[in-house]
């Protein structure tokens, strides 16, 4: 699929350039729900034959493949010109005949996010949104001068962001990078069943259940927190390649507690109530650790805790049982 898309999506004029493979290589992504994940990356150089081969004017681009779907592809360097067959008239066509092109060869329909374009100024940042689908356009500037287009068209359903494709423009119109998830993902079940007040009374019921362990053995517990320092988010995470909606919420504590924990990040279920994942937030870490709806392992000093999910009733009178969180 990557030499199709150079040639029918790029669009490359492949009798200006050589063509190498420089690199095949498949690596392991991070498990989900006990999924091994491979992920293959490929990397062309496209070197222009008017150029003598010169190595230093080759255009490179980079892929990346997970279950037989193109999930991503970027150009370098990104003010690339890449020789073309076809030329377009402004920026507005270059993204139409860009949909048209990709839909014909990854077979996934861009119908939908072709009629989003109507009426978008894309010199001028942007949200649109028609049915499911939203169309965010952020224009990059430097010193007054646009660098960089951005668009993202996301499948959305009951305020929360799903599936999506994500490509950058460059000063020469051309399209430099793409993200897509739409063929990796399926979208699960898309309820809320679970109010944003809701899900923060079940974590702030919980809390009292949690703890974490300091290196010399300590059991740090008895967090306090005000409701009105809580803030709740709905996002959408994915159980092995099924995308389901939870609950992100960040609870800052009215105190630093020890290991420098100044907030408590949790995540539940939209659709279920049940709490996926507790982790501390951590002063001299990322601050804002990303919660997985599974169990997962920080990076830097922080800890993110280990626990079971545990079913709830939406009601406060919940669970009782103990939830331990390992410091690292």
């Amino acid at each position: 699929m990557a030499i199709n898309i150079i040639q029918n999506v790029m669009q490359a004029d492949l009798s200006k350039y050589t063509i190498e493979l420089k690199i095949n290589s498949i690596m392991d992504g991070i498990p989900r729900s006990n999924i091994n994940r491979k992920i293959t990356n490929l990397l062309y150089a496209l070197t222009p034959i008017e150029g003598n081969n010169n190595e230093n004017s080759a255009i490179e681009v980079s892929f990346s493949f997970e279950r037989d779907a193109l999930t991503s592809y970027f150009i370098t360097p990104i003010d690339s010109q890449v020789i073309t067959t076809t030329n377009y008239a402004n920026r507005h066509d270059v993204i139409v005949g860009f949909l048209e092109k990709y839909q014909q060869t990854t077979n996934i329909d861009s119908n939908n996010l072709i009629t989003t374009l109507n009426n978008v100024n894309l010199s001028k940042n942007s949200t649109t949104t028609q049915e499911n689908t939203k169309l965010d356009v952020l224009v990059s500037t430097f010193c007054g001068n646009t660098t960089k287009t951005q668009l993202k068209w996301t499948h959305t359903v009951n305020g929360a962001d799903y599936t999506r494709l994500e490509i950058s423009i460059n000063t020469n119109n051309r399209v430099i990078s793409v993200y897509d998830t739409r063929a990796l993902y399926t979208i699960g079940d898309t309820s809320i069943n679970i109010s944003k007040e809701q899900a923060i009374d079940i974590a702030l019921e919980n809390l009292k259940y949690y703890s974490y362990d300091m290196y010399d053995g300590v059991v740090v517990t008895d967090f306090k927190v005000s409701r009105s320092n809580v803030v709740a988010k709905l996002v959408t995470s994915p159980v092995g390649y099924t995308l389901r909606p939870y609950w992100d919420i960040r609870m800052m504590l009215d105190e630093v507690y020890p290991g420098n924990v100044h907030g408590i990040a949790v995540g539940i279920w939209a659709n279920t109530g049940e709490i996926t994942s507790y982790s501390n937030m951590a002063y001299g870490g990322d601050g804002y650790p990303d919660v997985e709806p599974q169990p997962t392992s920080s990076n830097n000093t922080l800890i993110i805790v280990t626990i079971a999910i545990i079913v709830l009733a939406v009601t406060a009178s919940a669970i009782a049982s103990t939830i331990k969180k390992k410091h690292k």
